[in-house]
């Protein structure tokens, strides 16, 4: 065989090798296509990934200093010094617990700035806001974290009602206009007319001469209502379960999420934060009280 005959025949095997890798991988590129793995052209269709915000360095938290018990303090600038109060202490127990080292109050007025349709200036507002129709169209709300039940204050030496039937038929009253005398309207439905009266003192003053069986009082401010006179009424005896409660409001598309603040609320009340604050403001923890059913 000649040299030239040697050359062509190992030239024609080569040939018949490269052929056979192309095929390898033209099946191995045809293979992937069906098993769906992206192509160049496809390497961008995928979801676009959300960006989260980074963890700020500064809870900001927007008061109206309503109610001195609920949120006191001294406003410099806009800011609110020397803050105190159980929804001051509230804020800076949830910013403890979402890893944020410092609070800053600052003073909205009036306070229905505090939830408007323009970018707020706060990651929360709380100031005993209602989960209305409005402030839920302009911010997310929390969880309540105290309620809005009406606190049922007895005559003394009457045994404290076990059910709703049995103050139905007790004489109740309550302030006119208030959530109380909404609350006896619509929850309680007493078989004798309730006595509605202008003040808070001549609430107590008919509980107390037993001209009233049952008064109905803010469960959250019932603790100061009957702060000295605790020797001639009956016990606070139980609630009766009203309205939805107060909410915090929390930034839409801000570093902090209404999820994680509902998971803070409800630690704090898991854990003994809640009662414990509550008590200390308020003078008595309105969830403790029995709900009359």
């Amino acid at each position: 065989m000649t040299l030239h005959a040697v050359v062509r025949g190992a030239a024609g095997a080569v040939g018949v090798v490269v052929a056979a890798l192309i095929g390898v991988v033209a099946i191995a590129a045809v293979t992937l296509v069906a098993l769906g793995l992206p192509d160049q052209s496809r390497a961008d269709d995928g979801p676009t990934p959300q960006v989260v915000q980074p963890r700020p360095d500064v809870l900001v938290v927007g008061l109206d200093l309503g109610d001195p018990v609920r949120q006191a303090g001294v406003v410099r600038d806009g800011e609110v010094v020397l803050a105190r109060g159980l929804e001051v202490a509230i804020a800076r127990d949830l910013a403890r617990r979402l890893g944020i080292r410092r609070v800053r109050f600052v003073f909205v007025r009036p306070s229905e700035r505090l939830v408007s349709t323009s970018a707020p200036l706060w990651h929360l507002a709380i100031a005993s806001l209602r989960p209305t129709r409005e402030t839920s169209s302009q911010a997310d709300l929390s969880e309540p974290y105290l309620g809005t039940d009406q606190a049922v204050v007895v005559r003394r030496g009457l045994p404290a009602p076990a059910s709703l039937s049995d103050l139905r038929e007790r004489i109740t009253c309550a302030l006119r206009g208030s959530d109380g005398s909404r609350a006896l309207a619509a929850s309680v439905t007493t078989a004798q007319r309730p006595i509605l009266v202008s003040s808070q003192s001549r609430l107590l003053d008919l509980v107390q001469t037993g001209v009233c069986d049952a008064a109905l009082v803010d469960a959250d401010d019932v603790g100061r209502t009957i702060a000295g006179r605790g020797g001639v009424l009956g016990p606070v005896a139980a609630r009766v379960p009203f309205g939805g409660g107060s909410v915090i409001a929390v930034s839409r598309g801000g570093a902090v999420g209404v999820a994680e603040i509902d998971r803070a609320l409800r630690r704090m009340r898991a854990d003994g934060t809640m009662h414990r604050l509550a008590r200390t403001w308020l003078r008595i923890d309105p969830a403790r009280l029995r709900p009359l059913r």
